[in-house]
């Protein structure tokens, strides 16, 4: 949280937390913002999206996490097609407001079933809920087989499905055709955003938000780890914990499905 807390010293020292109520005007579709700035002086889209995830989001999945990332994948309408950081105040300033760390275009899924590289038939689509990220498979030069395609700085998403280990992550591309398409479902099922915006948000997660991190549940039945906000539990009763990074990623499709407080179980909505 070393770069949130030399932010919010600034601010506090310069006065700016004062500056609030301007209605700045929704960026342009592929300006990109990683200059983290205080949640007042962010876009009006970014102010009122927050505000939504915030009423949204269950006391137990806004508790366990320091950073919060939202994609949302639907083709058009509010927020589509792009990415937003928004990380907590550090607990020197608990009273301070939100942090919007990134502001940038992005691509998910193409949402059809394809032929990869490799022969294999796969999916393209990029499912919703809530992920957390693998710490064991942050890479800086990773290279799908199955797609033959560079992803530079991937931040895999830490999620089995039906027993397999999902190849999804947050990525940056540098191929013309992917650049280009930036801002319309073009992947192959990543969430994909300019390498600049990939390396930013690879350095600030790896040196900011190290901790330790609730672990959500897995069905044995299903070999599936939830992605509808539902922790694993011990014994006692209480959430199981790991080393990991405190980041969250929400992924919605607000064009066709469920919004932030519907895509979280019963359970994990009404903790206790």
């Amino acid at each position: 949280m070393q770069v949130v807390r030399k932010l919010l010293f600034a601010l506090t020292v310069s006065g700016l937390m004062s500056v609030i109520g301007q209605s700045a005007a929704a960026a342009p579709r592929h300006e990109e913002s990683f200059t983290p700035i205080p949640l007042s002086q962010a876009s009006a889209n970014a102010q009122l999206l927050w505000s939504r995830l915030k009423r949204g989001l269950a006391p137990e999945l806004y508790g366990n996490f320091d950073l919060f990332i939202y994609v949302n994948k639907a083709e058009q309408g509010p927020w589509s097609q792009h990415l937003y950081a928004f990380a907590k105040p550090s607990g020197q300033n608990p009273d301070s407001e939100m942090i919007v760390m990134m502001d940038t275009v992005a691509s998910t899924g193409r949402e059809t079933m394809e032929r990869a590289k490799d022969g294999q038939l796969v999916s393209t689509g990029t499912p919703a809920g809530f992920y957390e990220l693998d710490p064991q498979r942050f890479e800086t030069g990773h290279h799908s087989r199955q797609w033959q395609q560079d992803m530079p700085n991937s931040m895999f998403f830490n999620w089995q499905s039906k027993g397999v280990q999902t190849g999804l992550a947050i990525h940056g591309v540098t191929d013309a055709p992917s650049i280009a398409a930036l801002g319309r479902r073009a992947s192959a099922g990543c969430i994909q955003i300019s390498l600049d915006a990939s390396r930013e948000l690879f350095n600030f997660i790896t040196g900011d938000f190290e901790g330790q991190v609730a672990q959500f549940a897995y069905d044995k039945k299903k070999r599936t780890i939830s992605n509808a906000g539902e922790f694993a539990r011990g014994t006692d009763g209480q959430i199981v914990m790991a080393d990991g990074y405190r980041v969250l990623v929400i992924v919605e499709d607000l064009d066709n499905g469920l919004v932030t407080s519907e895509l979280a179980t019963p359970q994990a909505a009404h903790p206790g």
